[in-house]
């Protein structure tokens, strides 16, 4: 190859790695979501499965598994005729992991879109709540559909804490390629 040729071949190949790259960055999203945990009440969504004393061991007691199928919403309400509001569901489980306080949940979850523009599509996370803290973090360690390679994190508050039913705010940024 002339050498008066090699140099602009360079400088547009690096030009197209730059574009790349940055075009990469334009994947990045924020959403909010609000999922709702009930272990009691009428409309339960998350039942002990295994514990220190078999399916009647409390949430709160350390090695206790919860497996859950919350609903997941975009405001911190939830009414029986509010299907505009729901996003999806959060499938998974939470296993009790601090043996002193027993505050400290092991969180494995699949957020699975319906009614909504990412209706199939899910979000992985995967992390610890160590409930007693204001805020704590879940990573996102996955995704499908819309979502396929998801990589970020959610910050974690408590929205509302109703006796063993609490509501979460999860404030969610991740990236897809």
């Amino acid at each position: 190859m002339d050498s008066r040729l090699l140099f602009p071949a360079i400088t547009v190949a690096i030009v197209v790695a730059f574009l790349k790259a940055a075009a990469a960055g334009k994947g990045e999203m924020n959403m909010v979501f609000y999922m709702h945990d009930n272990v009691i009440g009428n409309n339960v969504t998350a039942i002990t499965v295994a514990g220190a004393n078999g399916v009647s061991s409390p949430p709160g007691r350390f090695g206790t598994i919860v497996v859950i199928s919350d609903v997941i919403t975009k405001s911190p309400q939830l009414t029986e005729t509010d299907s505009e509001n729901i996003v999806g569901r959060a499938h998974g489980m939470y296993v009790n992991t601090n043996l002193v306080t027993g505050l400290d949940f092991l969180m494995v979850f699949t957020l699975i879109f319906h009614n909504t523009e990412y209706n199939g599509s899910t979000l992985e996370f995967q992390g610890t709540d160590r409930f007693d803290h204001p805020q704590r973090e879940y990573a996102v360690v996955g995704g499908t559909g819309k979502f396929r390679f998801a990589r970020g994190y959610a910050v974690v508050t408590t929205e509302s804490l109703s006796g063993k039913n609490s509501v979460l705010k999860l404030n969610t940024t991740f990236r897809t390629p």
